[in-house]
């Protein structure tokens, strides 16, 4: 097997292919949600493999600049939307979703599509989709910085589901009184989610 090929699921081993291009504080990050993540999973009966592994992915390209995310997206002739030109970073999960499969570190498409839709979350998402979704919301330092999200964490008792819809109500309402429409696409996902809740 070549070096560069994981096995399936094997979130540690994704984590050393990565470690040489994250800052300390992003692998950290990663670090607390991976464990946040298999946390979630056991409750839920989710994949516990497959989401570390999700949870390991999901920011490969976090750290980039602005100039790079829309570099990168315009190299690739991906459609950039006005709310992700004004705000790059809504790219990270596409163009790492991009990357992680070009270079052959993940080749579990719903591994991918968790990766590209981790900030704005997605009407199609499996449950562990969403397990690695609302970990990255509530890992240990984010709660800190907004104990509000402690609404996410209680409501993910309920369900993972009512984890991401309790999150994305909170971001969406936050953004709206910060006069900042949100992603479309998040939009759609919390309109899915409550018509799901009712």
């Amino acid at each position: 097997m070549s070096p560069n090929v994981l096995p399936a699921r094997d979130h540690e081993a994704l984590r050393a292919l990565m470690a040489p291009e994250l800052p300390d504080g992003l692998l950290a990050h990663i670090d607390r949600v991976v464990a946040v993540v298999g946390e979630l999973a056991r409750p839920h009966g989710v994949d516990e493999g497959r989401v570390r592994l999700m949870a390991q992915a999901h920011d490969l390209v976090r750290a980039w600049s602005k100039a790079q995310w829309l570099a990168e997206a315009e190299r690739r002739g991906l459609a950039v939307l006005p709310v992700e030109r004004a705000e790059p970073v809504l790219l990270h999960g596409p163009i790492g979703a991009l990357l992680l499969a070009e270079r052959g570190w993940v080749t579990d498409a719903g591994v991918l599509d968790a990766v590209r839709f981790h900030t704005t979350g997605h009407p199609a998402y499996t449950r562990e989709a969403w397990a690695m979704f609302v970990a990255d919301k509530v890992e240990p330092h984010k709660l800190a910085r907004r104990p509000v999200l402690q609404q996410v964490v209680d409501a993910s008792e309920r369900s993972l589901e009512a984890g991401a819809l309790t999150y994305l109500e909170l971001e969406c309402a936050e953004l709206r009184a910060g006069g900042i429409e949100p992603h479309p696409l998040a939009v759609e996902t919390l309109e899915q989610l409550r018509g799901r809740a009712t």
